[in-house]
Order: structure tokens, then sequence, then C-alpha cells
């Protein structure tokens, strides 16, 4: 009766803290934009290599200013390569290193490939990194994809091997932290076992030494093996027994575990997706136009399915992966294998990891194609929208809370930011669009991604950048004739920008600002001559416009008429 009572407590308390969770905003982890380091040249003893292949002839060591600039912000060097053959302890290090000296946390995977290596490896690897080379690597995992690399089916052997493993690593450095099952799809009996508090596999507990045995319950996702149909892109993250339900369900058993062995504050039990795309493989004409990890919906997929994780708090998730394949089915990594271009991927992870900061902000459309979501960073809000429609662009109105929405436009979108604003614009078919607002919910920044405009054509997004009435007013009260200098003043289009002051080579800005705040060119000059020419596009308007240059903190602006 006292068993009842308690398992009947645990669930009530679950109960409660779903409750409250779904009515506050979620918190946005400062390391949940994570990229899978593949393939790089060599894992392994390439002279005695126990499963080849050992040398892979990666390009990986070429891409991380590319990563770098994807604002990842954490990597997991691991799969199944660096489970059959053990890295050697120059290309642990290497790799941490190189992740470092790019700006981002490792996440280092250590062997474990059916019992061919030892709890006792495992140790020895944590004492070499994190003690003999002193680079204190937090997130350690254990093994990879047990379910379909060891053909394993319960949770027992699992916990067989993850015990002992855990309990020696964490002998040697008490303070990492231990990510697994890492099991190849959302494994509902293997999660299960591996979560049922006081079940003989329960690993959220601890070890006889009082250390956690695990510290994030991570799992893979793949949802496609290349045969999918559009149809099934746009339904398919939120589809019953999908990744919503997954993570909703992944959470209520988090819960249980943390009440159960009282696991509060940074000793709290969370969760990742270590390895996550559209598809494990393409279709083998996959393209722009497909719907694998090549293609632009791919990309709006991969987007989706981080907010997605986001809203279901998530500590990170890790797209798989940065560069790969030698051939169409097998090139699924954000960058192209054989153009090394930014694939769609690329350019929607940046988006998020650029800019979404915060807490997570729910959103909710009146158009099936479309999703939206947003985030709060207390300065900034965020709000990325994804028109998946093949054929129609939409005139769409953003409100920033839950109200009903003014006017007649087909798109409407809410954003729970608690806001009484609204903005509209247009999306054009097959684009994403990202719109940043001030903290009092005035629009200053518009970036466009679409599949027509920058996806064909190699491009990154089209950013413009908005400057309040304010601002524009204080513009106007600050012009300076003596510092900076305009004509023809009226112009056609073309005109010389002179700044009258010392410059010692150094590229400054300028930029060319309407009476509604927004920019109409922008380019940057050392004005080693004193002087630069502009050329504005024809389609640019004839109006009043502002010219500014920024020189470090000093700004010097000029009012100038464009009349053709």
């Amino acid at each position: 009766m006292k068993k009842i009572k308690n398992l009947l407590q645990i669930s009530l308390l679950i109960i409660s803290l779903i409750l409250i969770k779904n009515t506050i905003a979620q918190p946005i982890s400062n390391h949940f934009f994570g990229e899978n380091a593949w393939m790089p040249d060599t894992i392994g003893n390439a002279n005695a290599c126990t499963e080849p292949p050992c040398i892979l002839y990666g390009k990986l060591h070429k891409q991380w200013n590319p990563v770098k600039s994807s604002k990842a912000s954490i990597v997991r060097f691991g799969g199944i390569a660096a489970d059959k053959n053990i890295p050697t302890n120059y290309q642990y290090i290497r790799m941490i290193d190189s992740i470092r000296a790019n700006g981002m946390e490792p996440i280092i995977q250590i062997p474990f490939s059916n019992y061919r290596y030892t709890a006792q490896q495992a140790a020895a690897i944590v004492k070499y990194i994190n003690v003999t080379k002193a680079r204190n690597i937090k997130y350690w995992i254990i093994g990879n994809e047990p379910d379909l690399g060891y053909s394993f089916t319960n949770a027992s052997q699992i916990a067989n091997y993850f015990k002992p493993f855990a309990s020696a690593m964490k002998n040697v450095d008490a303070s990492i932290l231990i990510v697994g099952p890492e099991v190849a799809w959302f494994n509902y009996p293997i999660i299960t076992g591996l979560t049922t508090v006081g079940g003989p596999d329960d690993i959220t507990g601890k070890d006889a030494n009082g250390h956690y045995y695990l510290d994030v319950i991570s799992f893979h996702t793949y949802p496609f093996d290349g045969s999918q149909k559009r149809s099934d892109v746009v339904s398919k993250l939120t589809a019953a027994n999908s990744l919503q339900d997954n993570l909703t369900y992944l959470n209520s058993r988090v819960a249980a575990c943390n009440i159960a062995h009282s696991r509060t504050g940074v000793t709290m039990l969370k969760t990742a997706i270590t390895e996550a795309n559209i598809n494990w493989q393409n279709n083998a004409s996959d393209n722009l136009n497909g719907v694998g990890a090549n293609s632009f919906i791919g990309g709006q997929f991969i987007a989706e399915m981080m907010g997605i994780g986001m809203k279901n708090s998530l500590d990170f998730i890790n797209i798989w992966s940065v560069v790969e394949g030698n051939a169409t089915a097998t090139n699924i990594g954000f960058i192209d294998a054989v153009t090394y271009n930014k694939k769609p991927s690329f350019f929607h992870f940046k988006l998020l990891a650029e800019n979404f900061k915060g807490n997570y902000l729910n959103g909710t459309t009146n158009q099936a194609m479309v999703k939206s979501f947003g985030s709060n960073s207390g300065k900034e809000i965020n709000v990325l929208i994804l028109n998946e429609d093949l054929n129609n662009q939409f005139n769409f109105t953003v409100r920033l809370n839950s109200d009903a929405i003014s006017g007649g436009n087909s798109l409407n979108i809410n954003i729970n930011a608690g806001i009484p604003n609204e903005y509209t614009d247009v999306i054009p078919s097959q684009a994403t669009v990202l719109l940043t607002f001030n903290s009092a919910g005035t629009i200053i920044k518009r970036q466009v991604y679409s599949l027509e405009a920058h996806a064909a054509l190699n491009l990154p997004p089209t950013l413009t950048e908005f400057i309040t009435t304010a601002i524009v007013e204080d513009i106007k009260s600050n012009t300076s004739d003596l510092d900076l200098n305009v004509f023809p003043n009226p112009s056609i289009g073309k005109f010389t920008v002179e700044l009258n002051k010392e410059n010692s080579g150094k590229n400054i800005e300028i930029a060319v600002v309407n009476s509604l705040g927004q920019e109409v060119y922008r380019t940057t000059s050392n004005f080693l001559n004193g002087r630069e020419e502009i050329e504005l596009s024809e389609a640019v308007a004839d109006g009043i416009y502002f010219v500014r240059v920024k020189d470090g903190e000093n700004i010097f602006t000029k009012e100038m008429m464009l009349k053709k």
C-alpha cells in the first residue's frame, strides 16, 4: 500500500510539473545548436585497423571556418566509426582542440562496440584527456546505437554495459556528464526500461560511490529513408507517435526519474538528440527541389525539428553532419561534399543558431503549409516563418500575442510574446523568413531565404535592417556638414560620399537609409582618398534618404534627395 501511495504522489507531481511547464516560457539552452564532426580523414590506428576502413579521406579539417560561421555551439565526435575503431590519443586531442579553437564545446564518445572495448579502457580515455592533458571535457557518450550496431533489443542488454562504464569513468572524474543510451531511433521499449524508476535496468540513479550513471538521456532521429513524399515531410514531426509525441513522453519519464532520485539543480537529468537529419540516406536523385538532405524543404524540416526540440526543453540537438558522402544518397552533411557549397540545411541552422536565445515562444498559423515559432531574449524577439507551400506566396500578419489578428491577410501568425503589436509583410512560396523585433515589438531586422532567389543561386539570406522612427529623428538632428559631404545633392542615384577626417585605412561602413528606416544600400570603404563613389539600384524610388557613415563608435549622417 505504501508503494502504491508513493507512486501516486510521484504521478501527481509529474502532472503538476507538466501543467506548470505548459504555462511558462521554455528556456533555450545556451548550447542547444549542435553539429556532428563527420567526417575526418582517419579514425583509429591506420597501421593496425581493427575493422577497416580506418582511413576515411574525409575533409572535415577544411570545414571548421564554415562550421564556426554556422554558430554551432556544441560538436559531437562519435558515430559508428569512432565506436568500431578506438581513436588514437592524437586524434582525440586534435579533434578537441579544433572544436574549441572555433569556439564550440566538444562532446566525446568513447567506444564500446559490443564489448570489444572495456570499462577500464573507457576510464583510461577519460584520464588521458581530462587529467593528463587537462582538456576538461564535460560531456561523454558511451557507445553508439546499441539497438542497431549491436542488435540489442532490450534495456537490460544496455544497462549491463552502461553502468560499469559510467562508474569507471566517473571514478576518474566525478565532474563529467554522461550521455546515453544513443539508441538509433526513439526506441520505446528500451527507453522505457532504462527510465523505469527502481527497475532492474534503471540507469538514472546512483552507483555505489554516489555517482549518477546517466546525466543526459539521448537518442538519434532520422525519420525517413529517402523514399518519403513531400506530404510526409510537411506533416511528419507533429504526427502521432513522432518527434513531438516522443519528446512529450520522454519528458514525463525524465520528470519521474528526477523526482524519485532527488535530482535537482545541476544534477537534473536532461534530454538530447545527438544525431538528427531528415533522412539517413537520400533518394539517388535528390536535389534542391527534392525532399532529402540536399533539398530546400529538407532545410526547413531541420528548422522545424529544432523548434520542436526547443519547445520540449532539449539540452542540445546535434545535426548529422558537417560534410560527407561520395554519392548523392550519402551526401547528407550541411556542406555539400562535392562543391563545398552551403546547403539550405546550413542556412536554416544558422538562422536559428545565430538568433534564437532566451526563451522559446510558441507560434500558431492558420495555414497548414506554414509553420512558425519564436524566441525572446529580453532584448530581441525573433520569429521564424517556414512557408513549405510549393506555389503560393502569402500576405501575412504576425501578432506578438494570442489575440485575434486584424485585417484580411490570408496568413495569420500568433507568437505568444505578450505584446499587442502586429507586423504585415509577404512571404514567397518555398521560403523562410526570420523577423527580429526589439523588446517593444518594433521590427528591426528581416531575413528572407527562398528556394528560387537564394538557394538556387547559392546565395545566403537577404538581410534588411530597419531603423525605428526615434532613431531616424535622431539621424535628422545629428547631421554634420563639417565631417561628411554628399554631392551632387539632389542626386539621380550616382553620388560621392566625402569624409573630411583622417583615416588609418580601416574599413568604414556606409549605409543609405530611407525615411522609414529601411536600408537600401550598404558597403564598406577605406576612404584612403577621402571619397567613395556610390551608385544606387534603379529600383530605389525617389525621395528623402540619409547617408550614414559609421567609423567605430562615431556616426556621421547627411540628408540627401534622390530625384531621377
